[in-house]
């Protein structure tokens, strides 16, 4: 079994395990602490613990790191990595793929087979008519041409 694989083994699941058991301790130790009276712990001789008031203080402080972060940290790392309004790479890229006048793809691959074994392959044995392929097959998703878009929206509008 290779070493890089997403499938469960036995040290992943002891690591998962003492995981859990560890957190539900945790839980359990953090929930004693504070919601437990103070004079209930000196009973118990437990006299050196953090004060209540971080109880609250850090899962608040925990939210609003986690908010700044979701509003303010992973929006803008988003925008300075997204090209200029001007950047012709916000219209087209090495990916994009346009359709010519016939509607045919331009730079794609269709001759490429997909199958994992070539003697039960149906590609070169399976003969469709024209009609019966452009009624039952769904098109390749492309790219519409900047020029056509802004002569439909542009072109044709009347000026207020």
């Amino acid at each position: 079994m290779p070493e890089h694989t997403p499938a469960p083994t036995p040290a992943r699941s002891l690591y998962g395990f003492f995981m859990y058991l560890f957190s539900k301790t945790m839980l359990a130790t953090y929930c004693i602490w504070a919601f437990t009276p103070s004079y209930h712990l000196h009973y118990l001789n437990i006299y050196y613990y953090p004060q209540k008031y971080w109880a609250t203080a850090i899962p608040i402080q925990c939210l609003v790191a986690l908010t700044m972060f979701a509003f303010f940290v992973y929006p803008s790392s988003n925008l300075m990595l997204t090209c200029g309004i001007d950047s012709i790479h916000s219209i087209s890229d090495n990916y994009s793929q346009t359709s010519n006048v016939n509607n045919k793809p331009i730079n794609s691959s269709y001759n490429e087979c997909v199958c994992l074994d070539d003697k039960i392959c149906f590609k070169n044995k399976y003969v469709a008519s024209c009609k019966e392929l452009k009624e039952n097959t769904v098109p390749p998703l492309l790219d519409l041409d900047i020029r056509m878009v802004s002569r439909k929206l542009y072109l044709n509008r009347k000026l207020k």
